[in-house]
Order: structure tokens, then C-alpha cells, then sequence
């Protein structure tokens, strides 16, 4: 898990390109009549959004609350197939050395192929297209979020623009070797002193996205190319030469994932351990 960049650029211009990419539609020829008597006030709106972005404090945004037509259309303004759009999500999603990298930050386990509305549009129809409130996610993430985002005065989810993720690390795994099955049992843990509010959203959003279930079942595939790995290397390789190019990897995925990314860390917890590690050098 990673914090991604957010949008720098002006968010109503944004919002005017969805506008105009909207083509006229026989069975609603009067769509954009509708639509624009909304924008300057939907534009007010985007002001509130960008002071609550920049102070990191969504929760104080009022919705505005549109009703019935003017709510429809919009909500109509998104669409996933839009052009505009797919552009935004492959630039959020662009790494370090400008490959898109597609992979969901919310999880780290698949492919971010929708768009999550960090505060859920259904409740403030006025930012289904700000961009600040648009955040590539896969779809089972964005499921599990579904409408909720708060409970009272707390946020249950992270947010990856806003919310900065700490170096230290919160995310371990716990192994019961038998035979040759090893079981993973993934946990958070604050032994390294992060901010408790953080810490504590943190683990929000890790219980509510059903993620250390999620990471203990990809554990098996991830176990086994480590073991090809390490069994491939050491006919030409010592014990202590295979650790270190394997934590050059890790180092790498990090680079990308973050200092909590779940494979990297059920792969230094092995190659670190004796248990696991003996088995190839006895």
C-alpha cells in the first residue's frame, strides 16, 4: 500500500472536459440545458472540496444535497467508459519510473480496474467527477467500501492522497510450519509507535477490506515462488548470497508497493527465518 498523487491541476476545468466530452443523446436531448444552470454552484462546491483535500479533513464537507433531476443528472456526468476518465486513472496509477503499475493501493492484490469516490457520490452527487475524489481501486475493494466512508467524527477508510502512510512498519505475519504446508497469519501491530489516530484508521480500513484474510489466502502462490526461487538458486548460490538478492527484490517492490506491502513482507519474514530457510540449507 502505497499514497498515490492526487490532482494538481484545476478541478472545474476538469469538470468542464466531462461536460463537453458528453455527447447529445437523442433520448435526452436536453440533458446539458439541465446541466448547466448546476455548474456554477457545483463549482462553488469544488472550492469546499480542495480546502477540505489540502487540510486533510473531508469530514467537515457538507453535501449539498440534490435532489430527484438535478441529482440524476449529476451522477450521469460519471461514467467508467469515459474517455477523460480512464486517462485520470492510468495517471494516478503511473509509478516512479512512468509504467502504469494498475495494481489496487487499497489492497496491493488486484488490478484497479474502477474508480472509488472517496466520499460516496450517492450522498454528494456534486463531486461524482472531481478528480480529488476519485482514486483507482479494484473492484472488490470498492464493494467492500460500497457507500460507507464514515461513522460520526471518524473516517473508517484511508484515504491514499490525503492520509500520509508511515515508513515504520505496522503489518507482520506469523508462521506455523507443518511438514511441508506453512500457514500465514497475517496481523497489524503498533510496536513501532505510529500515530494512534493513523494506526487506528489504519486498522479500520485493513478490517473493513477484509485484508489480512485476503493476504493469508494469496500467501500459498507467493509461498511457492519463493521456495522455486531460493531451490533454482542454490546450486550456484550460498545461503547468505540467495537472502541478499532476495531482499534486493524485496527492497524493489517496496519501492513501488510501500514499506507494508504484504507480499515483501511474507517474503523477508522468511527468508529471515531459520525455520523456513534451513529447509534449503540444512
Amino acid at each position: 500500500m502505497k499514497n498515490l498523487n492526487s490532482y494538481t491541476a484545476d478541478t472545474c476545468v476538469f469538470l468542464d472536459d466531462i461536460i463537453n466530452a458528453k455527447r447529445y443523446s437523442k433520448k435526452d436531448p436536453d440533458y446539458k440545458a439541465r446541466l448547466n444552470p448546476l455548474i456554477p454552484n457545483v463549482k462553488v462546491c469544488y472550492g469546499e472540496y480542495l480546502r477540505a483535500h489540502n487540510s486533510n479533513n473531508h469530514l467537515s464537507l457538507i453535501s449539498y444535497d440534490y435532489k430527484d433531476q438535478n441529482k440524476s443528472d449529476l451522477l450521469k456526468l460519471y461514467s467508467p467508459q469515459n474517455s477523460k476518465l480512464i486517462d485520470f486513472k492510468n495517471s494516478r496509477t503511473t509509478v516512479y519510473d512512468n509504467r502504469v503499475k494498475k495494481t489496487c493501493q487499497y489492497c496491493t492484490i488486484n488490478s484497479a480496474n474502477t474508480l472509488d469516490h472517496i466520499i460516496p457520490k450517492e450522498e454528494y452527487s456534486e463531486f461524482a467527477v472531481n478528480p480529488l475524489n476519485l482514486l483507482p481501486a479494484c473492484s472488490e475493494c470498492n464493494g467492500y467500501k460500497g457507500e460507507y466512508w464514515k461513522d460520526g467524527d471518524s473516517r473508517l477508510f484511508l484515504n491514499l492522497y490525503t492520509d500520509i502512510l508511515p515508513d515504520e512498519q505496522y503489518l507482520f505475519v506469523d508462521f506455523i510450519f507443518d511438514v511441508d504446508v506453512i500457514e500465514t497469519n497475517f496481523n497489524l501491530d503498533n510496536r513501532n509507535g505510529i500515530d494512534i489516530n493513523l494506526f487506528n484508521l489504519i486498522s479500520s480500513h485493513f478490517s473493513r477490506m477484509h485484508l489480512l484474510g485476503r493476504f493469508s489466502i494469496k500467501s500459498a502462490d507467493i509461498i511457492s515462488e519463493l521456495t522455486n526461487l531460493i531451490i533454482s538458486s542454490k546450486s550456484k548460490l550460498g545461503e547468505e548470497d540467495v537472502r541478499e538478492v532476495i531482499l534486493n527484490k524485496i527492497q524493489k517492490d517496496k519501492d513501488i508497493f510501500g514499506n507494508n506491502y504484504y507480499k515483501s513482507i511474507l517474503e523477508e519474514s522468511l527468508v529471515n527465518s531459520v525455520d523456513y530457510m534451513k529447509k534449503f540449507f540444512p
